[in-house]
């Protein structure tokens, strides 16, 4: 990539890290993305605050991804020395201000050379838990599209590396909440009351025990319930994380669940309420489409292992063959973990992320050999 490249890429990712909005809140970050497009010629078309416009014309497209929701988390400025942070308690530090920033420069180089397959360029809002993709598929960006791909920044992954992974690379997941209520009475006479307390502890005596049948991952992050010591509880909540790669088998953790509840109902006299926050599907790589990311990375490509995190990208391949790839960011002064208030990166670490683009579509062209 040229030395235009990367002028583009930090200014749109810096203008980008300041708008910082959260997901479904991301109006001004959606503004300036749609903004851009026009600029450049393209006739985006806007899904809630997201959009996607096309490139060149024929018949099946060739999609690529990218997200620009921000997090909940005030950016340390004293550690990443960042002058352009956004103001308030919202941070891009997830890097889809680099997702995106790489898929306007896509938009850029095409702008002014035509691209050598028709293209669609999806932005995406709302992938940290309210599944924007869903939205956007519902709104048609898949329509027409034959394959697709994203990268994800990565700070554990040497700058220069492309990281793939065949078959399952990010876990699914169920963020669920468990609702007890219960009748409060003075512990001195516990026949008078239902505890929800209770009922809340034996449903996650079962979670845990179903999930490690399974070999599933789940987590009880927050639990809260009841007035004073020596109060019965009169309710109870529950928030839990389910991670797994086998649908089969999470539906069959949560079945346990609820079977303990009513069980736990029975026993204690309470009434209970599971509630599905959010569901991701386990993100699952087409093989033939890593083939091609690996073809496109050359010797910038190694084998990584799955992990537990989800990823929302994982609607968009319920539908079409693609894959999602980590991107290389870290380098000295650049390995704060994803969702840390420290996290940063340098913007010439796109420029491969833009590369891979143009040689996936140069590769479906026949124009780039391997």
């Amino acid at each position: 990539m040229d030395s235009v490249s990367l002028s583009y890429l930090r200014a749109v990712r810096r203008k980008l890290h300041a708008l910082a909005e959260l997901s479904g809140e991301e109006y001004n970050t959606s503004a300036f993305i749609e903004t851009e497009l026009k600029r450049l010629g393209y006739k985006p078309k806007k899904i809630g605050t997201g959009m996607y416009c096309d490139v060149g014309k024929g018949g099946k497209r060739l999609a690529f991804r990218a997200d620009f929701d921000a997090l909940p988390i005030k950016e340390n400025v004293d550690v990443t020395g960042c002058d352009f942070a956004a103001a308030g308690a919202v941070m891009h530090a997830c890097g889809h201000d680099g997702h995106t920033a790489n898929l306007l420069n896509v938009a850029r180089i095409y702008s002014e050379t035509p691209s050598p397959v028709p293209l669609r360029l999806i932005f995406q809002f709302g992938e940290e838990g309210i599944g924007g993709s869903e939205a956007m598929i519902e709104g048609g960006a898949l329509d027409g599209v034959e394959e697709i791909y994203a990268l994800h920044l990565c700070p554990e992954l040497d700058d220069g590396k492309v990281g793939y992974c065949y078959g399952g690379m990010f876990a699914g997941c169920v963020e669920f909440d468990v609702n007890i209520v219960g009748r409060a009475a003075h512990c001195a006479n516990p026949e008078a009351g239902a505890d929800a307390v209770k009922t809340s502890l034996f449903a996650a005596n079962a979670a845990f025990t179903a999930a490690e049948k399974h070999g599933m991952l789940i987590n009880l992050g927050k639990i809260e319930g009841g007035a004073a010591r020596n109060i019965i509880a009169s309710s109870c909540k529950s928030n839990y994380s389910l991670r797994y790669f086998d649908s089969e088998k999470s539906e069959a953790v949560m079945l346990d669940i609820e079977h303990a509840l009513l069980e736990a109902d029975e026993r204690f006299g309470t009434s209970h309420k599971l509630t599905a926050i959010s569901v991701y599907p386990p993100l699952v790589n087409d093989a033939l489409a890593v083939d091609k990311m690996r073809a496109v990375a050359g010797d910038a490509a190694v084998a990584v292992a799955p992990r537990n995190t989800a990823e929302d990208f994982s609607n968009y391949l319920l539908r079409v063959p693609g894959c999602m790839v980590w991107l290389g960011i870290g380098r000295d002064g650049c390995r704060s973990p994803l969702h840390s208030d420290t996290f940063k990166f340098d913007e010439s670490s796109l420029l491969l992320g833009t590369e891979l683009f143009v040689r996936l579509a140069d590769i479906k062209a026949g124009k780039f050999k391997t």
